[in-house]
Order: C-alpha cells, then structure tokens, then sequence
C-alpha cells in the first residue's frame, strides 16, 4: 500500500543553505513535506540543526538510511560529493533532490541518472527555479508566441565576489564550481526549460582576480587562490535554432545586467532575474519604443522558495506524476557547462551530446 501525507524528507548537509531550505519547508510545504532529520559529517552542525529544528539527527549515514520515517533525502553537501552522497542514498532506496550540480564530471552525472532509473526511485535536482510563478509565466507566453519566433536569447549573471560576504567561500572557486558551474545553470535552467535543449557552444574566459581575502566570519582577512575559471562568456547554438549568449562572473564589484532578454520576431522580453520568483517581465512589442509589464499568472512568492523544488519531487513520489525538474534537466546544463569550460581552453566549438526537453 501507498503512503499518504507528507513525504518524510531528510538532510545531508547542515550548512549554510540548510537554513533556508528548512524555513521554507516549514512556512508553506507542511502539506506535502515532513522536515524528519539531517546528518553532517561536522557532528556539531548536525547536533545545531537538530536542536533548532527539534527533528532526528543522525549519528551516520547508515542511521540516516535506516530511518523508515525518511521517504526523501536532500543532498546539500559540497558540490564536489554531490554523486557520491547521491550513489549512497539512491542505493539506500531513498528519493533523492540534489543541490546543484549533479555531478563535477559527465560519467559521474550520467551513472547516478542510470541508478535512479534502475532503482525506481525519483531524483530531482536544482535549478528549481522553473517552478518560480515568473519563470511558469515566462514559459507560457513565450510558448504562446507573445513576441513570435524567439532568436536570439542573452543570459547575465553578474553574481560579484562571493568572499567579500561568504565565510567559506574557497569551494567556489575551484574544481567544479566557478560562476559558471554555480550560477550560470540558474539562466541555462530557465533556457533549457522554455526552449529545449543547447547543441552547441563555443566560449572565453578565465581567472580575472587569481587571490581572494575573505571579507567575514572567523577567517576574515585571510587569503586563498582561485583554480577555477571566476569569468565565463558562452556563445550557445540552440536546437530550436535561437543563438544565446550568456555571461557569468565572480570578478564584477557590481552590475547593472542581470536576467534574460528573450528577442523574437514579433518584440522582445526581458525578464527581471533568473532566479527570483517575483522577477519582472517587461515586453516591448515591434513597432513600439516603450517596455510594458506583463502580470504573472499567479501572486508570486517574493524571492526564492527552496522548497519548490523538494515539493515537485513529493508531489511526483505521491501521484506518480513526472518531475518538472529532473536529474535529466541538471544533466543537460552540466553538460552545457562542461563544453563550454572545454570550449574556452580549446578555442575550438564544442558539441553538446546531452538532449532534454521540458514537460509541459
């Protein structure tokens, strides 16, 4: 027999994101997800989380897997170990929603797909922000032909420097992550998404600030060398036929671009911010010289609801409906990322093998 109610959902990996996540699952999810216990490799932070949030906290892994109660697990860990804390958990018979990325290497992203698959199980991954009341009304006009035939798509995320606020904040800079990698997937999501799948890429980039001083926290002052490319330009052949560009960076002070501009035969879009489920959409139509607002479908949520994307996956373990935001989906950006960061030290255009196309 089935279960009902909530889905019981545990974490792995208390920090600095578990907060929010944890917040927003309890502030409007409570219908369909059940906050039931976490496990950090650090035993305090597990210990903090547990206390504050007055759930389960593991003492291991195996603990954690044990667990009936747990349907679901979040994998909030380093992006580094996100493929192997998701090989454990989908082993463990356990639906997984992953942070974003997948996975650091395309063997990696593609065996845990295969695993969920093999397994039966749900696997979601962030970029949830498709799920966002702006990014659904985006889809849907554009899908409805608003500005007609979209060409030319141009994607920013500026994101500025991450150690002026964050107290860890070397991971970002290195093997597997970089803007492109953490951030550029928010507009490649949303692209993806709306207009299928990218088939090819070329792209330039590089280490613009190779030393960083961490601005906050207990390391305040100390300094570490970026690994990673910390700025990322791709140039993005659609097969819808659309060109793309899009821009990612770590080095920017501050930015006046952000968001997507969507330019299509019948007018043009921008769209306030990837991310944001309360991003504006402006329209200026052929002909005209002036932006107009165009409403969101429904009253959107005033930022970024985390739990979107958990709430996706216990509404597809519950009615047996597919995910919106599926490993394949993160696959496909990991992918794009991926060629694009081969592309840059290549100078050469690189194919993307990858397909995915969105459930309407």
């Amino acid at each position: 027999m089935s279960r009902q109610g909530p889905v019981g959902v545990a974490f792995v990996g208390c920090g600095n994101i578990s907060g929010p996540y944890a917040d927003q699952m309890r502030a409007g999810h409570t219908d369909t997800l059940k906050l039931v216990g976490a496990y950090d490799i650090l035993p305090e932070r597990t210990r903090a989380f547990a206390e504050k949030y007055n759930v389960k906290g593991y003492g291991s892994p195996d603990e954690l897997l044990a667990d009936g109660e747990v349907e679901a697990a979040l994998n909030i860990t380093t992006h580094t170990e996100h493929a192997k804390v998701t090989t454990a958990l989908l082993e463990g018979g356990k639906h997984v929603h992953s942070e974003k990325p997948l996975a650091t290497t395309r063997e990696d992203g593609r065996r845990i797909v295969r695993l969920g698959v093999e397994k039966g199980l749900r696997f979601g991954c962030s970029p949830s922000v498709i799920l966002g009341e702006a990014q659904q009304t985006l889809k849907r006009v554009v899908r409805e032909g608003l500005v007609g035939e979209v060409k030319q798509i141009y994607g920013e995320m500026n994101h500025g420097r991450i150690e002026t606020w964050h107290p860890d904040p070397e991971a970002f800079y290195s093997f597997g992550a970089g803007p492109l990698l953490d951030v550029g997937c928010y507009p490649l999501s949303v692209i993806t998404q709306v207009f299928g799948s990218v088939d090819w890429v070329r792209a330039m980039g590089g280490i613009s600030l190779p030393e960083r001083t961490i601005g906050s926290g207990s390391r305040e002052g100390q300094t570490y060398r970026v690994t990673n490319p910390d700025h990322t330009v791709v140039l993005m052949h659609l097969a819808c036929g659309a060109l793309g560009r899009l821009t990612t960076s770590f080095f920017n002070v501050r930015s006046a671009q952000s968001g997507i501009e969507l330019h299509g035969v019948d007018g043009s879009i921008w769209f306030e911010s990837a991310a944001g489920f309360n991003a504006k959409i402006r329209l200026c139509k052929a002909g005209q010289r002036e932006w107009t607002d165009v409403p969101p479908d429904r009253e959107p949520y005033p930022g970024v609801d985390f739990a979107y994307g958990l709430r996706n996956l216990a509404e597809a373990i519950r009615e047996g409906t597919p995910l919106t935001c599926p490993a394949t989906a993160a696959y496909h950006v990991l992918d794009i990322c991926l060629s694009a960061l081969e592309a840059s030290e290549s100078g050469r255009t690189v194919n993307v093998a990858s397909t995915f196309e969105s459930v309407d």
